[in-house]
């Protein structure tokens, strides 16, 4: 018997580190091995039968592995060729972006180059700003230093100035106040013309010396006294005639222009002129010194000057430069120059003869008004950011900051005092040489504007309450509050006014009416309807006396009158 061959396992593991299959010789085997199986298999016993099986069943395993390999192996050749695709147009990138950044390198050395002849200009224009700041730090020592001086020298002539006018005011005062009480006036007669006739009178008996007065010289009729007339009045008239105490006549003023002087005022009755003269609502009007012109101004940022001639408004000038609404509007003593407030945080000073113009910044809030402070070199303004600042006029600068605990809607000044309204229903009195608040009035509810009359005796205050407060400043009381059905204020800066002779106050109400009051005994006198369809912001009375103006939030102005 045959010795059993030895049987070897079927699968043979190859080593990964051995050659891949060479497919030629799978073909070969798989072609001549069969054929030689299937001839020795039909004479072979059954146990090479068996192996051959195995055999075969092992060839188709190979067979199959090869396959698999070969088409592997494609896969692999196309991966490379992608690859190399890949290769060639990452290699085209990669020598445009060297190019790109050899563009970058040379636009970099060009900047580079212009960025130092900048520089180079930088640094010599600074040099040359530096050499002119020097000159200009230099010349404004020099005019402060001739300011100073100048201002020195003013004082000293002012000084004697005031000397001089206090001898001459003295015995001129007393003059007239002897000739004024021995003479008697008619009731139709004219003060005004009356006391310029006296004053010159007075003034050729102080030139003279020896030469006397013509006791017969513009006497009008004995038909009535001048206590039948009113001495307080009379006197107040004279005393605004010749009071030079309230005045300051120091060389920096201005004050040439006398104001007509109103001993009576009129009430009036009935419209002149209605129109719409602004393209938006109207906040302020005021009229000048004269009661020749009169300003106006609201929510289209522009004052605009008008001539009163025949009972109607002609339009003069429009000031332009606010870059905000105008609050408030103040002609100085001589009415050669116009303060308005504006709710930009700034003061505007404009001087009317050579149309030039100011600034005054450093509020932070919306300016609610601006006062002369009785010259034309100093001013007052107040703000909603809860201060109030004093100005000298001649640098526009503020010299003064006082704080104040609540918005401030309005302020008046005197001769020894500011006075400001405020949206706590405060009245607050403050000292004109320390930012001490002196006094408080406390009103029903919040203060929407003030009045002060010319002889600083009584000061009128308008508030939310709907009603007119008139104060006495020598008690510090409330003597008098006018209210009438159908008054109404209209918002937080509806304006009330006193008449130039004090006998009447007056406001507008939110319907369009005008209410005016009798201050002596606080009843309506007269209400003024038909020509205002919307809330009447301000109205203002001429210093003659002869006529009041209107402004409401429609752009409407009325002019009124008694004739």
């Amino acid at each position: 018997m045959h010795p059993k061959p030895k049987e070897e396992p079927l699968h043979r593991d190859v080593p990964e580190s051995e050659d891949p299959i060479d497919t030629n010789l799978i073909e070969f085997d798989t072609k001549i091995i069969p054929t030689v199986l299937r001839g020795a298999g039909s004479e072979a016993p059954p146990t090479l039968q068996k192996e051959i099986s195995e055999l075969r069943d092992y060839n188709g395993e190979l067979a199959y592995e090869a396959c698999e390999l070969k088409k592997e192996a494609q896969e692999r050749d196309e991966e490379l060729k992608r690859q190399k695709c890949s290769i060639s147009f990452l290699s085209v990138l990669v020598e445009d972006h060297k190019h790109q950044h050899q563009c970058l390198e040379n636009e970099m050395v060009q900047m580079v180059g212009s960025n130092a002849d900048l520089k180079e200009d930088y640094d010599q224009l600074l040099t040359r700003r530096l050499l002119v700041e020097g000159r200009l730090h230099d010349a404004e020592e020099e005019k402060r230093e001739l300011e100073e001086a100048l201002t020195k020298k003013k004082a000293m002539e002012a000084e004697q100035q005031n000397n001089f006018n206090q001898r001459w005011r003295d015995e001129l005062w007393i003059r007239v106040v002897n000739k004024a009480l021995r003479k008697t006036v008619s009731a139709e007669g004219d003060l005004h013309q009356k006391h310029l006739a006296d004053s010159r009178d007075c003034s050729s008996l102080e030139m003279s010396g020896s030469q006397k007065i013509d006791k017969n010289s513009h006497r009008k009729s004995r038909s009535q006294s001048m206590i039948a007339l009113g001495s307080s009045k009379f006197m107040g008239a004279l005393k605004s005639l010749f009071d030079f105490r309230k005045q300051d006549y120091s060389v920096d003023d201005e004050w040439c222009h006398t104001s007509p002087v109103c001993v009576f005022c009129c009430l009036p009755k009935r419209a002149l002129y209605s129109k719409e003269i602004h393209d938006s609502e109207i906040h302020a009007v005021k009229f000048s010194p004269n009661s020749k012109m009169v300003a106006t101004g609201g929510a289209d940022r522009v004052v605009k000057i008008w001539d009163v001639v025949g009972g109607q408004l002609h339009v003069q000038q429009v000031l332009q430069g606010s870059n905000g609404v105008i609050t408030s509007i103040e002609f100085d003593p001589s009415g050669a120059q116009l303060l308005a407030a504006s709710s930009d945080g700034s003061a505007h000073l404009w001087k009317l003869d050579s149309k030039s113009s100011d600034t005054l910044t450093g509020h932070t809030g919306k300016v609610t008004a601006a006062r002369f402070k009785m010259s034309t070199y100093r001013a007052v303004t107040c703000s909603m950011d809860r201060t109030v600042r004093e100005w000298d006029l001649h640098k526009a600068a503020c010299v003064r900051c006082i704080p104040v605990p609540s918005y401030c809607s309005d302020v008046v000044c005197s001769d020894s005092y500011m006075i400001s309204g405020h949206h706590d229903k405060k009245i607050r009195f403050w000292d004109s040489r320390s930012p001490l608040c002196i006094r408080e009035v406390t009103l029903e509810e919040k203060v929407t504007s003030l009045y002060i009359e010319q002889e600083q005796t009584q000061l009128l205050s308008c508030s939310r309450d709907d009603a007119l407060s008139l104060m006495d400043l020598r008690t510090g009381s409330v003597r008098l509050v006018c209210r009438a059905d159908g008054f109404k204020c209209g918002c937080d800066w509806t304006k009330a006014i006193l008449s130039p002779d004090a006998s009447y106050c007056t406001a507008g109400s939110s319907d369009g009416t005008i209410f005016i009051w009798n201050t002596r005994t606080g009843l309506l006198e007269r209400s003024l309807s038909g020509e205002h369809s919307a809330s009447v912001n301000a109205v203002a009375w001429s210093v003659s006396g002869d006529y009041v103006v209107s402004v409401d939030r429609g752009k409407k102005a009325v002019l009124w009158s008694e004739y």
